[in-house]
């Protein structure tokens, strides 16, 4: 069912549903996190919505027809995609996006800090919303249905707002829209209660991992690793793998075994090393320490599953690094793990309020050395 979305089979089977009994809503609010899949979803329920020849087993666009192919190149002229840029977005940029979006169904289309533009009044731009209203009064260009994908659309401004609300009220004839957002609740009730809602979770494990495996090129052992760091989430997946993953891992087991030093310097000189490699990557510090969370996570779940291998292998995240966290309980029996979890948990916050990071992280160091090893000390 629609294969190319990973997971959210509840919300494919709301969708396509309600279009094989012929009662589909004019309009429908994928409500999610960033992530999660709704502009994937509702690119692939437009892209089965008009196959003239779907497979009404499995669910799936057929991809030779004629409607399908101008969906492979988002160059369908009844389907209208509309996604957050800033002004001075040039259409080059535009366009650029787009197509990257045709090769790589989970490319971001969105820039940063931006939202769908209400247009100019006289020559609105296609990403517009009065270029929207301008594609709505227009006739199919294949006397079908006409397809309307909004993204994002919480950061819009008022107007633009007020404008699609006007549009969802007075829907034409013939037209369909979907709309994603990542904070369903900061919308105005009035355009939720236009709209039928698709409820978008977090994917498993599982479907996280087939994510991976079919869109990176990443060994086994690291995609399972990574599968189970993501909270459910595909982007946050994609982030750890072209951040380098590998040595945020190899970081990681650095500031343990810096913070089990009695060694301050240790810890120093793993941070000094650490702010070099930060400046070029923004989520350095957060995932090394989300990394850390499953190291203390995967502590309590070998105390609790023992040798009983089958468990270990469903519960445990790093589950190629088994035999280190062997030793680390053995090394430290008096580890208490829930303190820990705190302390790493309070520095990721603090860490992204920007509150002096060399601090938390020397103060991190330190805390996680008595708790780990209470005997030790702070030195």
């Amino acid at each position: 069912m629609l294969s190319k979305v990973i997971g959210q089979e509840a919300a494919k089977k709301q969708i396509l549903t309600a279009f094989a009994n012929d009662r589909m809503a004019h309009a429908y609010l994928i409500a999610g996190d960033e992530g999660l899949g709704a502009e994937e979803l509702a690119l692939e329920a437009t892209r089965f919505i008009l196959c003239k020849h779907p497979d009404r087993e499995r669910w799936e666009p057929c991809g030779e027809c004629a409607n399908c192919k101008k969906m492979a190149t988002l160059q369908h002229p009844d389907v209208h995609y509309y996604f957050p840029v800033m002004r001075a977005t040039e259409e080059d940029e535009q366009r650029r996006l787009l197509e990257e979006k045709t090769r790589n169904l989970y490319a971001r289309v969105r820039i940063a800090n931006g939202s769908i533009p209400i247009g100019d009044p006289e020559n609105p731009e296609v990403n517009s919303i009065r270029g929207l209203s301008r594609a709505i009064s227009l006739r199919s260009f294949e006397g079908e249905l006409k397809i309307f994908i909004l993204t994002f659309i919480e950061d819009m401004h008022a107007e633009a707002t007020n404008a699609v609300l006007k549009i969802l009220e007075e829907p034409p004839a013939s037209t369909l829209y979907f709309l994603t957002t990542t904070n369903i609740h900061s919308l105005l009730p009035t355009i939720i209660s236009r709209c039928q809602i698709v409820k978008l979770h977090r994917l498993t494990d599982d479907q996280l991992l087939d994510g991976i495996r079919r869109h990176h090129d990443v060994a086994e052992n690291q995609a399972k690793f990574i599968s189970r760091l993501a909270n459910g989430n595909y982007y946050q997946a994609s982030e750890l793998i072209s951040g380098d993953f590998p040595r945020k891992r190899e970081a990681m087991l650095e500031f343990l075994l810096a913070a089990m030093s009695n060694k301050s310097a240790s810890i120093q000189t793993i941070i000094e090393q650490w702010n070099e490699e930060a400046e070029k990557d923004k989520s350095f510090y957060t995932d090394i320490l989300t990394m850390l969370i499953t190291w203390f996570q995967d502590v309590v779940y070998m105390r609790e599953l023992g040798e009983d291998k089958s468990l270990i292998d469903r519960f445990l995240i790093n589950e190629d690094k088994t035999e280190r966290l062997e030793k680390f309980i053995k090394a430290f029996p008096r580890v208490r793990v829930e303190e820990a979890l705190s302390e790493i948990e309070k520095a990721v916050d603090l860490i992204g309020r920007n509150i002096y990071i060399n601090l938390i992280l020397m103060n991190l160091g330190l805390n996680l050395r008595s708790i780990v090893n209470p005997s030790s000390g702070k030195s």
